[in-house]
């Protein structure tokens, strides 16, 4: 008769209480096997850095490392191995949602007999309330294209067709694309960052530091200029602002802007009409298709706006800071993917990543606010989404089908599910609140009266 295996003991215990308004401290308790079990991957781990006498290199006992180097050699890496499943665990045990990574991660007592204790500190997210989501109004908005619009997307299509000409029988002038070879120096020294190659620089829109775009008006393919800058006092980097700097410039080659004649031969050349009286009226019927999409946009966003004003939470400040370090995030994704280091794109735009922060700020708040507001309606209403709407929201952002569609569906982990799902109860949310609301014309500004009245 064979012997009936013991079933695994669990690993940990844990148990939450709140200790301010949408936080709470989350003790987890490690069991002394869940700790061992940590302490010997640490080992595996660690164990070809130690070079004990008596022993082979990466072949010391776990025991007489120990021994030699103290009793919490491992720990640290142990709790690394051990704490952050516990901890995605415990949430999902407890049905909790944290806004933010942990604000703090307290240990507690940790030995082989007795396990370890973490108290973790968490924001989880708020409750809300929304007033009367019923009838909202919002301003109504003109869809029919004017005679500025179709000059306005004429002049566009002018621009974009606009050839770029080198100038070879004048001086370079405002307006002009200047292609250079710089070197900055202060105080007689190159410093990091200030130097380009064959960089296109366009004279006027002030994509350099203030006076810099003014020294190169006035010169010849050939010219070798000193430009002479200071650096704004509120430069985004210490080591520059308010200093003064010389910049030497090579330019290479200075190109005009030749720009197309507005008529049927630019009409030909950019449609499939024949005449410009064809081609305009095409572009009335595209501006006021447009401008119909920006009126559900302008009218879904007035509404979140209206919502806001009405919901009652008291929001961690924590949560807004989530959304700015994904923003962050995804912004450096982007810079990098296109070869630019992060640093030195700050640096050339005179911005530093406290400034960026800073800017997405409001956007940050309305978008968490938002998100709150209608995930609260979507509560109250008892909306759920069904696997075939999950699906179909997967299949409208990736574009896959069929096999490929279900694989990825398997594929997503279930806290990523989550999100997914919070983002298609927003959206149902919010069609139901659009579904019942009002176009009502804006009220006229009030006349100021004359410092005369």
């Amino acid at each position: 008769m064979s012997k009936s295996k013991k079933s695994k003991q669990p690993q940990f215990s844990s148990q939450y209480e709140v200790v301010e308004k949408n936080k709470i401290k989350l003790t987890i308790t490690i069991s002394p096997d869940g700790f061992r079990e940590g302490l010997q991957k640490a080992y595996n781990k660690n164990k070809h850095y130690f070079d004990l006498p008596g022993f082979r290199k990466g072949k010391a006992p776990r025991r007489m490392i120990e021994q030699a180097y103290g009793r919490e050699i491992f720990h640290e890496d142990a709790i690394n191995f051990i704490l952050p499943d516990a901890y995605e665990e415990s949430l999902e045990q407890h049905n909790l949602d944290p806004v933010y990574k942990p604000e703090e991660i307290e240990p507690g007592e940790m030995s082989e007999a007795t396990g370890a204790v973490f108290y973790v500190h968490v924001y989880i997210r708020p409750e809300v309330t929304v007033g009367n989501y019923n009838g909202l109004t919002y301003p109504t908005m003109e869809t029919e294209a004017t005679e500025a619009d179709i000059e306005e997307m004429l002049k566009a299509e002018q621009e974009k067709n606009a050839r770029q000409i080198s100038v070879e029988d004048r001086p370079s002038e405002m307006g002009d694309i200047v292609n250079i070879n710089f070197t900055g120096y202060m105080d007689g020294e190159a410093f990091e960052g200030g130097a380009g190659e064959d960089f296109p620089l366009t004279l006027g829109k002030n994509q350099f530091i203030p006076g810099f775009e003014e020294q190169l008006v006035g010169r010849q393919v050939g010219d070798d200029v000193e430009v002479e800058v200071t650096f704004p006092e509120e430069y985004g980097h210490e080591e520059l602002a308010g200093k003064p700097a010389t910049f030497k410039v090579e330019v290479l080659d200075i190109q005009t802007k030749e720009l197309p004649e507005i008529n049927d031969e630019l009409a030909q050349e950019v449609s499939e009409f024949e005449s410009l009286e064809e081609y305009k009226a095409d572009l009335a019927k595209t501006i006021t298709e447009r401008k119909t999409s920006q009126l559900d946009a302008r009218k879904r966003e007035h509404l979140v706006r209206e919502l806001i004003k009405i919901a009652e939470m008291e929001v961690p400040e924590a949560m807004y800071t989530a959304n700015v370090d994904e923003t962050w995030e995804n912004f450096t994704r982007q810079i990098e993917s296109q070869g630019m280091d992060v640093e030195n794109y700050l640096r050339f735009s005179n911005l530093t990543e406290e400034i960026m922060r800073a800017s997405w700020a409001e956007q940050a708040k309305f978008s968490v606010d938002s998100e709150l507001a209608l995930e609260a309606i979507a509560l109250k209403e008892g909306m759920t989404v069904s696997d075939e709407e999950f699906s179909k929201h997967l299949n409208e952002i990736t574009g896959k089908e069929g096999d490929e569609l279900a694989i990825l569906v398997k594929a997503i982990t279930p806290p990523r599910r989550k999100d997914i799902e919070r983002n298609i109860l927003c959206r149902k949310a919010l069609d139901l609140v659009a579904e019942s609301a009002v176009a009502v014309d804006e009220p006229e500004p009030e006349e100021q009266p004359s410092e005369d009245e």
